[in-house]
């Protein structure tokens, strides 16, 4: 199956504070369609997701995630950077299922972060736990490090 998200230019977080926030943006700039949004932090060229989310309404799933108290403290004590708000529209082609392609779609990219070491809060605020498998000896043909998440009882 292929899925299709348009990705806007990141939104910066601002002091939600005269609000009784931690973080806010501007509502406007978000689409009120079905898509993927990813909390994250900008330093220098290089953006890390702290957390990826799916919802039917960009606009209203983000603006109740700003009132999530565990989230945006791990936003807030993450390493230095500018906080940012990444969305991306879901269009779907014709037959896909909108739920199932937000499932997938949510699924990936917080298994994509995970393998390049982003530090995700995914599960109830808390960290996603992850094993890390480090490689020796097979030089290009299998990447030295790799993270995965682990599944659940582990």
């Amino acid at each position: 199956m292929k899925l299709k998200l348009e990705w806007a230019r990141p939104i910066s977080l601002k002091n939600g504070s005269q609000e009784n926030l931690i973080y806010t943006c501007d509502y406007k700039k978000l689409p009120q369609k079905a898509g993927i949004y990813v909390f994250g932090r900008r330093y220098g060229t290089n953006i890390e997701a702290l957390y990826v989310g799916k919802a039917e309404s960009l606009q209203g799933r983000v603006r109740g995630q700003f009132k999530n108290l565990p989230l945006m403290l791990h936003l807030q004590n993450a390493k230095n950077g500018r906080r940012i708000l990444l969305v991306g529209r879901f269009i779907p082609k014709p037959g896909q299922k909108k739920e199932k392609c937000l499932d997938l779609l949510e699924r990936a990219l917080i298994r994509h972060f995970l393998s390049e070491a982003h530090d995700l809060v995914n599960i109830q605020g808390a960290k996603l736990r992850r094993h890390e498998i480090t490689s020796l000896g097979a030089k290009r043909a299998v990447p030295e490090v790799m993270f995965v998440d682990r599944a659940k009882g582990e």
